[in-house]
């Protein structure tokens, strides 16, 4: 049978079908129904790989949203593929599930550290500091996801003006903190008195989130910078850049696990970040840096009664989301014999 049978057969299947369904065979796409228009153009490239001659399953990620293709082989030189979105857990289930890791975690943890009072040799500690790594590596990929599902249905009018300069600032302690044994230099630029009606700990997660990933990259990151400053009178800027001037491989190794194609929480924390607080986060790759710039509106600063100072915080918080993302990379053990 040709190609051009099977694709007319197909068409008069698929053509008043409301699920997204196409034939594609080894140099692309050979048919495609109205509602896999959308699809078509972000998926062009993969395309011509889905057709393997076997039946299987996989994600693909469109239009900010995470779908699941099926392709089922018609012929040697065809598959039909059938697009669906992607089934999600209830809100309800993941708080649960995200609330049992952390339990877990917490526990691990204090069940390490008692482990290690009892047999603190060599072997003990790097046995347990893999343990302790492994299990905040876990707790990190819950951290974006819970954050999108606290800020989905909120407004703006939800929240207060908080001190941008204050968090950057603590963002910039707890990068230091646990890079402190890494060859990494810790850059801060950081205006005082800058506040905003914005969450937080979604700007650090965002950043956090972003220098993880340059730190995966084949290229050693030799400098993190973080600055705030005003872009115009009624917005502030927020850039952070990771260095790779020197060109040296990377001798990090993430135990993170590897994603499915299109997988990225981030991005839609972004679009969600962004959407509810007016902002705009931008990503720039060179050959010696990358940076992410957030713009965010600025607010009065709160009224404050009494007298204030600079809080400053020694320590670092071994739960804090900056140590369990960093965590997946091993550069920081907790447990170390004498």
């Amino acid at each position: 049978m040709s190609t051009a049978v099977i694709a007319e057969n197909i068409r008069r299947i698929y053509d008043n079908s409301l699920l997204p369904a196409a034939a594609v065979g080894r140099d692309g796409l050979v048919y495609s129904n109205p509602p896999f228009a959308e699809f078509a153009e972000e998926l062009s490239t993969e395309l011509a790989e889905l057709h393997t001659g076997n039946a299987y399953e996989k994600y693909v990620y469109c239009g900010g949203r995470l779908y699941k293709a099926y392709i089922s082989p018609l012929s040697d030189s065809i598959s039909i593929v059938n697009i669906t979105p992607a089934a999600s857990f209830s809100d309800d289930c993941f708080e649960v599930l995200n609330a049992a890791v952390r339990h877990a975690v917490s526990s691990v943890s204090a069940a390490a550290d008692n482990l290690f009072e009892l047999c603190g040799s060599e072997p003990a500690a790097r046995l347990l500091s893999v343990i302790d790594s492994a299990m905040l590596t876990l707790l990190s990929e819950f951290l974006i996801p819970e954050e999108i599902m606290q800020l989905r249905g909120r407004k703006l009018s939800n929240f207060s003006p908080v001190s941008v300069s204050a968090g950057l600032t603590r963002l910039s302690e707890e990068l230091s903190e646990v890079l402190s044994r890494h060859n990494i230099q810790i850059n801060t630029s950081v205006s005082a008195g800058m506040f905003a009606c914005v969450d937080i700990r979604a700007v650090k997660l965002l950043l956090t989130d972003f220098t993880v990933r340059a730190m995966e990259g084949e290229r050693h990151v030799e400098a993190i910078g973080i600055k705030l400053a005003r872009k115009d009178a009624s917005t502030m800027r927020i850039t952070l850049t990771c260095g790779y001037i020197m060109g040296f491989p990377s001798e990090l190794r993430s135990e993170a696990v590897a994603k499915p194609a299109g997988y990225s929480p981030s991005e839609e924390l972004k679009t969600v970040f962004c959407g509810l607080f007016g902002c705009n986060v931008s990503y720039n790759y060179t050959p010696d840096y990358c940076s992410a710039v957030i713009d965010i509106p600025m607010s009065e600063s709160p009224g404050f009664s009494g007298l204030r100072s600079p809080v400053k915080h020694y320590g670092q918080n071994r739960f804090s989301d900056e140590n369990a993302y960093l965590s997946r990379f091993g550069i920081n053990p907790r447990y170390r014999s004498d």
